[in-house]
């Protein structure tokens, strides 16, 4: 008798008609649960992977997020290995990557605008609070993005002699401020104005003005310093003046 012919797996021309799809009219066709399914191909090569995507969203509760969410918590849905956490997990990091890498090098931040746009990429898709000194020279040329500390999504604490350090070893003359506030608007708190303060205090002796402190939260940015609430340092005096 002839040899009988072996099967492929439904899926497996099911991956191959969406990939088609894909190559043809990109993602922008594709429902949420679609797209997750497309994603799990790369780390789940020989399953039906549509089950797992609606999984994923119904455990999140969002398309948006299940990419906002880490390792762990992607762990946590059964189906989701190592792998598959590590891939969804990267994708925000990686676009968050190019944004940053997309800047505009060697730009004065002289401008609120300007400084709004530098900063606003260290913060996408981030759920937690960040915070951030950006070193300039004289010109308010960017040297570096000191990422100071991180902390959950209404807080955040430094350590101001870190800091201090840190922006002592750029070589800069002037810094700006900037954190997020994942959940809110981008009004400053008092706590906000007291950390402003305190690294004014601490930096204005080593020679380095802090000229901004922005804040960025999901649909708006604001400046200190445009709103006429940004203190200074009085060297003669040795203290904050607001």
């Amino acid at each position: 008798m002839p040899e009988e012919k072996k099967q492929k797996p439904i899926h497996e021309d099911h991956r191959a008609r969406m990939q088609e799809r894909v190559r043809r009219d990109g993602l922008e066709g594709l429902a949420e649960h679609e797209v997750l399914e497309y994603l799990l191909f790369f780390a789940i090569p020989r399953k039906d992977t549509n089950a797992l995507a609606h999984q994923l969203i119904q455990h999140f509760g969002s398309f948006c997020a299940v990419l906002e969410a880490d390792e762990d918590e992607l762990r946590k849905v059964e189906g989701i290995g190592p792998a598959s956490a590590r891939l969804i997990s990267s994708l925000l990091a990686c676009h968050r990557y190019y944004l940053i890498k997309r800047r505009v090098p060697r730009r004065a931040l002289s401008k609120t605008e300007n400084a709004i746009e530098y900063v606003r990429p260290l913060f996408f898709g981030k759920q937690n609070e960040l915070f951030y000194l950006i070193a300039m020279d004289e010109d308010y040329i960017p040297l570096r993005d000191i990422r100071i500390a991180e902390g959950i999504p209404n807080k955040v604490r430094f350590d101001p002699v870190k800091l201090a350090r840190a922006a002592v070893g750029t070589g800069c003359t002037c810094a700006l401020l900037a954190h997020n506030h994942p959940t809110g608007l981008a009004v400053p708190s008092a706590a906000d104005f007291n950390a402003t303060c305190l690294l004014i205090r601490t930096l204005g002796p080593l020679g380095i003005e802090i000229v901004d402190h922005i804040i960025i939260a999901p649909t708006d940015a604001s400046s200190m310093q445009q709103t006429g609430r940004m203190p200074r340092y009085d060297p003669l005096n040795d203290r904050v003046v607001y």
